[in-house]
């Protein structure tokens, strides 16, 4: 055989069909993200219209992911890769309080996280969504962080990175809509709360009260 004809040889069936496949997941995962940022979590997501959006089947959902929340739990992979990838590739070494705020104002400003992704599967009635991705990773944080003086070693732990979870991933769910109670830009409010969080962080150098 030449070699002209070796390098013409069309793609196998199989390698396109695999192809094929993981083009039509992304797009699929694409469009529910878009989605989702066009018509915000409480919206929910309607499969027939991520199909057509898509441009399949709206049985090519089931077929690749076989459910709404299975489709959401790829998107969130997929999206909380990206996410934790710029996050390491950004982060700089810092002390409790400066990293804790700067991820707080770091996160709050995407249109389609993280947060509102867990936050609608919980809505649809999924019991098994993990609230705190690298629960165990952040705990050894908190504990050099003690170790460092950052925070008193009466604390307790678990709790706290609870408390955290909750203000940052509640924050970014309403963040528009708290702006527009208080009748702000969000990026003030932004800076406004973060304050609030710098004041609450500092003072845990400290013993808790009694």
């Amino acid at each position: 055989m030449s070699e002209a004809s070796e390098t013409q040889r069309p793609t196998s069936k199989p390698a396109r069909r695999r192809r094929s496949r993981a083009d039509t997941e992304q797009k699929l995962i694409d469009v529910a993200l878009e989605t989702i940022r066009e018509k915000g979590v409480l919206a929910g997501l309607n499969l027939r219209e991520v199909a057509n959006s898509a441009g399949v089947n709206r049985g090519n959902i089931y077929h690749y992911f076989g459910s709404r929340q299975d489709l959401l739990r790829a998107a969130i992979n997929r999206q909380f890769d990206t996410i934790f990838e710029s996050f390491r590739r950004n982060q700089k070494p810092a002390r409790f309080v400066q990293r804790r705020v700067a991820n707080f104002l770091q996160r709050g400003r995407t249109k389609t996280n993280d947060s509102h992704l867990r936050a609608l599967l919980v809505l649809d009635g999924d019991n098994n969504v993990d609230p705190i991705p690298m629960y165990a990773r952040g705990l050894r944080q908190l504990r050099q962080d003690v170790i460092d003086g950052e925070i008193h070693r009466d604390y307790d732990l678990d709790a706290l990175q609870v408390a955290l979870s909750a203000f940052t991933r509640g924050y970014r769910i309403f963040r528009a809509p708290y702006a527009r109670r208080v009748g702000i830009a969000p990026t003030e409010l932004d800076q406004r709360v973060s304050r609030i969080l710098r004041t609450w962080l500092t003072a845990m150098a400290e013993p808790p009260p009694k």
